[in-house]
């Protein structure tokens, strides 16, 4: 004789709707404990046009003022006759530290993390395609359109610019870096054991 059949309980109703089975709500990656989200980048350009106006600004503040100074200093000692040529030395002197001065401020005001010494290499790279681009539009005995040999002269601002821009994009890979290493960790704690010497004390430690 075989065993009287159990009775199974029948399914559960499903009340009736619209026909629509119910999803879950969907977690976005960031709201996960394991998921870190990262911070949105920001938008380089309004820095950039910051450097380039302030390295613009800082470079003929800097060479009115050391070109004034070098006038009077020349008009003093020289006199008039050659106070221009002291002129002309403060005025290049002034707008060689005013550019890479005003451009690191500029950048730093806008938030860049840029530091002054790519800021000076990248002014002084673009001085020498200066005078490089000024001797080669003049040369062939024809001498280039006076806006051209002005137009130039914005390439200093443009390499201090773009020092600042390098060193800054480095400092963020570097702090990414050290965020992202993990800690070293170093774990001490006493262990009591016993030998036929008698009981004895020690330190064990994990790095």
């Amino acid at each position: 004789m075989g065993a009287p059949d159990e009775d199974v309980p029948p399914p559960p109703e499903v009340p009736a709707g619209d026909g629509e089975i119910p999803t879950r709500a969907s977690v976005p990656p960031e709201a996960l404990p394991s998921v870190k989200a990262s911070p949105p980048a920001k938008d380089p350009v309004p820095r950039v046009a910051v450097e380039v106006l302030s390295g613009t600004a800082g470079g003929v503040v800097g060479a009115t003022i050391l070109g004034s100074v070098g006038y009077l200093l020349g008009s003093a000692t020289v006199g008039c006759d050659e106070c221009l040529v002291m002129a002309a030395a403060g005025a290049a002197a002034g707008g060689i530290i005013g550019i890479p001065v005003g451009t690191y401020a500029g950048g730093h005001f806008m938030g860049g993390r840029g530091r002054m010494g790519p800021t000076v290499a990248g002014s002084m790279v673009g001085w020498g395609a200066t005078f490089l681009a000024l001797t080669l539009v003049n040369s062939g005995g024809s001498e280039a359109p006076p806006a051209l040999n002005a137009a130039l002269f914005i390439l200093p601002v443009v390499g201090a610019s773009a020092g600042f821009e390098l060193s800054h994009g480095k400092v963020l890979r570097n702090e990414a870096a050290m965020q992202a290493a993990p800690a070293p960790s170093v774990q001490v704690m006493p262990v009591a054991t016993y030998s036929s010497k008698g009981p004895q004390l020690g330190l064990m430690g994990s790095f």
